[in-house]
């Protein structure tokens, strides 16, 4: 597995360049309510990791726009490209003193998959969380790839959009 911190400037520099971090997305919103909804989960996020913070760019079932990087479950997400699972945040010592774990809203189960944007960049993760301990079968894995892709798909699009229209402006 790489380490984060050999990739972590390039991966910042990326994730600025793309434009992700900024307004908000009809379509990712779209899949946070859709993966909410799959796996009947009371959570879905679509978070953006940037140097301190997790940005939360689309939301279903918590109100929440950004969280400090040390608390958040993404910050280990994106260290690889294999989804992340923590079937009970308290028999895992990494997370049981998690302040979302021992106080509201009292998270148990974690599953993300990391934003690969490029070879050995990820942006950030589509997860989804729930109060109580559950299991997350090979099968659900792929089908939270299949949704993280959707959204690395869109961040692109929105990108090309953007390099688009300042192409057109020049001309």
């Amino acid at each position: 597995m790489t380490s984060l911190a050999d990739h972590e400037e390039e991966r910042l520099r990326i994730l600025e360049e793309t434009g992700a971090l900024a307004g908000s997305d009809p379509a990712l919103d779209a899949i946070c309510r859709e993966a909410r909804d799959h796996f009947d989960v009371p959570m879905a996020l679509i978070t953006l990791v940037d140097r301190q913070r997790l940005r939360v760019k689309a939301a279903q079932g918590l109100n929440v726009s950004e969280l400090p990087r040390d608390t958040a479950f993404c910050t280990y997400t994106i260290l690889s490209d294999d989804i992340f699972v923590i079937p009970d945040m308290l028999a895992d010592e990494r997370f049981r003193t998690n302040p979302l774990v021992l106080g509201e809203p009292h998270l148990r189960f974690y599953a993300g998959a990391p934003l690969v944007y490029l070879r050995d960049i990820r942006l950030g993760s589509l997860c989804i969380l729930e109060m109580r301990p559950r299991l997350f079968s090979p099968g659900d894995k792929a089908e939270l790839r299949e949704m993280a892709d959707r959204v690395v798909t869109e961040i692109a699009e929105q990108e090309l959009k953007a390099l688009g229209m300042t192409l057109a402006s020049r001309h």
